[in-house]
């Protein structure tokens, strides 16, 4: 199972974002998928070919209004004693809270404030059914009738339901008549 977890981090990275702006910019416009050709931008190398992988395939993208720096899993490390991930190419410590039953970190997003942290967890065991429960719903009648195999019991719940809706509606029809 796959959960993006959203970690506040400390950092100005207003200068490497203006750098990813101008990136998807020539993504956009020349739709070329290799870090060579942007490398003058002075971007990272490993964040650039996210970019650009990301809004040179993108066919309706006329323009950029806000672009994430992507970290993908191969630039990440994490050090569960700690519980800090690592991402060496910004020089960005983060520390997270959440449970430390990860399988790994896939990819992080870096915005103005927050970084979007997506990881992989174990999928917990599906638990394996023993007894059942028969339940049907009426719309006229009794709401729920309830029963139960073993012991033979039916509990017929919401008797009163249809008694309750009639009453109610006539008392909406009724309110326009007297000016309410």
């Amino acid at each position: 199972m796959i959960l993006t977890y959203k970690i506040k981090h400390c950092r100005d990275l207003s200068y490497e974002l203006k750098k990813a702006k101008k990136v998807a910019y020539y993504a956009i416009r020349t739709r070329s998928r290799s870090s060579k050709d942007v490398k003058h931008i002075g971007l990272k190398s490993m964040i650039a070919n996210q970019i650009l992988k990301k809004y040179s395939g993108n066919r309706k993208a006329k323009n950029v209004r806000s672009v994430k720096l992507a970290i993908p899993n191969q630039g990440i490390k994490v050090d569960r004693f700690a519980r800090i991930i690592y991402a060496p190419c910004l020089k960005l410590i983060l520390k997270y809270e959440f449970s430390n039953s990860l399988e790994k970190v896939n990819q992080i997003e870096i915005g103005k404030e927050y970084a979007y942290v997506s990881v992989s967890i174990l999928e917990p065991e599906l638990v394996k059914v023993t007894d059942w429960l028969g339940v049907d719903r009426n719309t006229t009648g009794h709401i729920a009738v309830v029963s139960d195999p073993e012991t033979g019991k039916v509990l017929k719940l919401g008797k009163s339901a249809l008694h309750v809706h009639q009453k109610y509606k006539n008392m909406r029809r009724n309110l326009p008549k007297k000016g309410k």
